[in-house]
């Protein structure tokens, strides 16, 4: 049994300092408007001036709905997640014994044993509040739709500035949406802690290999931004 070695401090700060980084690269760096989210949003803003010349907008308000529901689903599952990891609290004793079948793991103290999990379950809840807020700006985008005017000679400017406003709306509950995906992998990463430092931070940086790549260097990007 071991208590909290410098291994777990050293692969605790690893994570932050990856997730920190790769999260500032991607809103501050040099590449920040290279990302396929950055394209998307493009994308958003020509949806809305699309929109705005339409009469019937039921086929915006439709794939609206679709971007609500996804983030409703991942909100509800980060917390069945969420409740899963709290039912296994206390399970210690039951965890060492698998652990011990598994090779290069170590047995842990219950209390870090629910250390971990807490710390997972953490990460986890950020997810759910980040797609819940997304969820909520999907619902207040659907209200700004609504409330777009018809494009007409003396309204021109009126217009294009709504549209503006809720592209830049839309984008936002796009970037905590993508945020709180995001979340979802480095909790995946987490679990890896469970079996040593090594794997954690091994799982940390592959993590964030993998979302650097298909957000900066993917056939997404390339289609997205072909014109």
């Amino acid at each position: 049994m071991y208590d909290i070695t410098y291994l777990d401090s050293i692969a605790f700060i690893y994570f932050f300092i990856a997730i920190l980084g790769y999260g500032w690269f991607t809103i501050y760096g040099p590449m920040k408007d290279k990302n396929i989210s950055a394209g998307v949003h493009m994308e958003r803003h020509q949806w809305m001036k699309t929109m705005v010349d339409r009469e019937n907008r039921m086929v915006d308000l439709i794939i609206l709905s679709n971007l609500s529901q996804g983030n409703a689903f991942f909100a509800s599952t980060a917390i069945v997640i969420v409740g899963a990891l709290a039912a296994t609290l206390g399970s210690g004793y039951q965890f060492n014994a698998v652990l011990e079948h598994i090779p290069f793991t170590s047995s842990t103290e219950t209390y870090i044993f629910n250390s971990k999990l807490i710390f997972i379950m953490i990460i986890f809840l950020v997810a759910f509040f980040k797609f819940a807020w997304a969820y909520r700006l999907t619902h207040y985008t659907s209200i700004m739709m609504g409330a777009t005017p018809l494009r007409k000679e003396d309204n021109e400017t009126q217009c294009c500035d709504h549209a503006y406003r809720v592209g830049e709306l839309a984008g936002l509950a796009g970037k905590h949406s993508n945020s709180g995906l995001h979340t979802y992998y480095y909790g995946i990463a987490a679990c890896g802690w469970f079996i040593n430092g090594y794997i954690f931070m091994a799982a940390t940086t592959l993590v964030v290999l993998v979302l650097y790549r298909r957000e900066f260097h993917s056939k997404g990007l390339k289609i997205i931004t072909t014109r």
